[in-house]
């Protein structure tokens, strides 16, 4: 039986490891290129998938044509274990102030079925919703960390690694992965990747990262921005319509001191 989620207020911790402080590390974002032409298109691929991503489920049908994840997530570093980042409009609704799903689970390294070798499937226990996004559904601010519950007495965390989160100067080279809804790709069980270059663009008077890739669908929402050869995380698909309203570009909020205030307080908080 599946854990009812439970939203908690995120809490900072009264100490926090000068480790994790340095290795997030808070460069200011240069100026990105300002002309869409400027930077070219990468290639959008389909692959086997990285450890630390999966997709979401609100169903147990996790193999076949009713495999029906709705965004993606990755697990992220921290002293539980426990953690795993998606995009804020994933799981919280900010129009309607109420959690989109009762019951959430997250397959990492999914690959048209759970991995066994990576736990399976995981229930997500709670939600932490940025505060921005969950006061009045800020774009800028449009992340969110699901809390695991453990299986068999270990965190997800041990079985697949994690990213951290850090601030890039942009541009920064990325690599970006994401699942599809089988709607609109039907290879949309299998996750797919974009290398290309995170540039900032500047939306309605906000900034936001973009990178220019075809084929990212409903259902790649919260996928990874990962730091080209690095295991670092700068940003997730969402933020200027919740991620972009065409599948050849995709957003993100920039991560920033919010994000990192966000991240470290639950993280390290109890």
């Amino acid at each position: 039986m599946r854990t009812r989620i439970s939203p908690r207020p995120a809490r900072l911790a009264g100490v926090v490891a000068a480790g994790v402080l340095t290795a997030f590390a808070a460069i200011p974002t240069a100026q990105a290129a300002t002309a869409d032409s400027a930077v070219p298109a990468g290639t959008t691929v389909h692959f086997p998938g990285r450890p630390e991503v999966g997709a979401l489920f609100d169903a147990p049908d996790y193999t076949g044509p009713d495999a029906a994840h709705f965004c993606t997530a990755s697990v992220i570093a921290s002293p539980r274990g426990d953690l795993v980042l998606t995009a804020a409009h994933c799981v919280y609704n900010a129009s309607k102030k109420t959690y989109t799903h009762a019951a959430i689970t997250f397959a990492p390294g999914y690959d048209e079925a759970p991995r066994a070798d990576l736990g399976g499937v995981w229930n997500v226990e709670r939600i932490d919703v940025s505060p921005g996004y969950l006061a009045d559904g800020d774009t800028e601010s449009d992340y969110a960390i699901l809390v695991i519950a453990p299986q068999n007495g270990h965190e997800i965390q041990r079985y697949t690694g994690a990213l951290l989160p850090t601030i890039a100067t942009l541009p920064e080279p990325v690599q970006v992965v994401g699942y599809n809804n089988l709607e609109w790709d039907a290879q949309g069980n299998e996750a797919i990747e974009c290398r290309a270059l995170a540039f900032e663009e500047t939306d309605d008077s906000e900034p936001y990262a973009r990178f220019n890739c075809p084929n990212f669908q409903d259902g790649s929402s919260g996928g990874p921005w990962i730091v080209g050869g690095t295991n670092l995380v700068m940003g997730v698909i969402g933020g200027y319509e919740q991620g972009g309203d065409t599948p050849d570009w995709s957003y993100s909020a920039l991560f920033g001191p919010s994000m990192l205030k966000f991240y470290l307080a639950t993280a390290f908080g109890s």
